[in-house]
């Protein structure tokens, strides 16, 4: 729903900075992961991505939408003078709800630039795996992952399914204090106490792949590798894996199964994948059922009857089976249906009885699978 502009105060530079934080602390009480600045004919558009929708707040008025930008893009450390090339940045900011890490992308665009604001988690709570929508027992199986000194462990799904999210969850079961613990991370989403949190730098040649390199030569325990997105990181950490080191990151598959022949196409070798794969949790993100109106619409849900997220997934832990099928290399499907003959329970399922205990809906199960 549209709603006016937030209050202006004070001369016109001072105005638009009080306005773009105004933004900024709005997007962190109502919880938005995302902050759209889109320029139309009637001024620039805000909207804000809450629990995965997205949702218009505001037009302002054109007569700051050029200076709007400007000031994210002076935040953003972005030349305020170049208006026809894409920019990236990031800042940091505090503001009502503390201090998070914003990451900027700004585009030209037929009306004007336009600017997308991520919100980072910064130092915010870090949800444990049974608050995200994992079972007790899931959350004990993965615990006692977690305490092995070597292994592969992926999360998969597309983008936005909180694939990070799950593998921060999975960083807090380990003892920082006592086990040297490493991350590669595009961008650092949350600060973890007592972990070493490496940031991607590609400008300056820092890859997931470089960085993996480097980071085997300085004695960890447990690495966690945002994403593994080439062969160059699944051979690394694969091996990485091999010797001696437990291993998390995450890929883009659309199910568990669909995981281990994404790794073999990256050259990964079947019997070294064998070995060392321990467990592949595949995930969604559906919105939660309000509490406060059991769904009926109001005010803190915006008349949405959703709040809040939770996970749908499927596990898959690796057993004998499942080596021989790395192996003998064999097709998703293949994998898909050797893991049902055991007993997967699959994405679906797991949406399908939260909605019957009433986390959710059946129609937020289906659209969250089908997109």
């Amino acid at each position: 729903m549209t709603s006016s502009a937030p209050p202006l105060a004070g001369d016109r530079s001072g105005k638009v900075v009080a306005l773009v934080s105004a933004l900024i602390d709005e997007a962190v009480r109502e919880r938005a992961s995302d902050i759209h600045l889109d320029p139309v004919p009637e001024g620039l558009r805000v909207r804000m991505r809450i629990d995965g929708m997205l949702s218009e707040r505001h037009i302002l008025p054109p007569d700051v939408r050029l200076e709007c930008i400007a000031r994210i893009k002076i935040l953003a450390a972005m030349r305020s003078d170049e208006h026809n090339a894409a920019q990236d940045g990031r800042f940091r900011y505090r503001g009502e709800g503390g201090e998070l890490d914003i990451r900027v992308s700004v585009m030209p665009t037929y009306h004007g630039e336009n600017a997308v604001l991520r919100l980072l988690g910064g130092n915010g709570e870090l949800q444990s795996l049974t608050e995200l929508g994992f079972s007790a027992s899931d959350a004990e199986l993965f615990g006692n992952v977690m305490k092995r000194t070597s292994g592969l462990v992926l999360a998969t799904g597309p983008t936005g399914s909180g694939k990070t999210t799950t593998l921060y969850a999975l960083m807090r079961l380990i003892n920082a204090d006592v086990s040297s613990v490493v991350t590669i991370e595009d961008p650092i989403e949350y600060a973890m106490p007592g972990v070493r949190q490496i940031p991607v730098r590609e400008r300056q040649g820092l890859t997931f792949g470089t960085g993996l390199r480097s980071v085997l030569r300085q004695d960890p325990d447990t690495i966690m590798v945002g994403e593994i997105r080439d062969t160059e990181t699944a051979k690394l950490a694969v091996n990485a894996a091999l010797t001696g080191h437990l291993v998390l990151s995450s890929l883009h598959t659309t199910d568990a199964a669909s995981a281990i022949p994404r790794l073999l196409d990256m050259e990964a070798e079947p019997y070294l994948l064998a070995s060392t794969l321990s467990l592949i949790v595949a995930q969604r993100l559906v919105r939660r059922i309000c509490t406060a109106c059991a769904g009926a619409g109001c005010e803190p849900c915006r008349k949405s009857g959703y709040r809040g997220r939770l996970c749908i997934y499927e596990s898959l832990s690796i057993d004998d089976a499942l080596r021989e099928a790395i192996l003998e290399r064999k097709s998703a499907g293949d994998i898909r249906k050797l893991t049902e003959k055991h007993g997967l329970k699959t994405m679906l399922v797991d949406g399908t009885e939260k909605a019957a205990f009433g986390a959710t809906t059946m129609d937020e199960v289906l659209r969250t699978l089908h997109e």
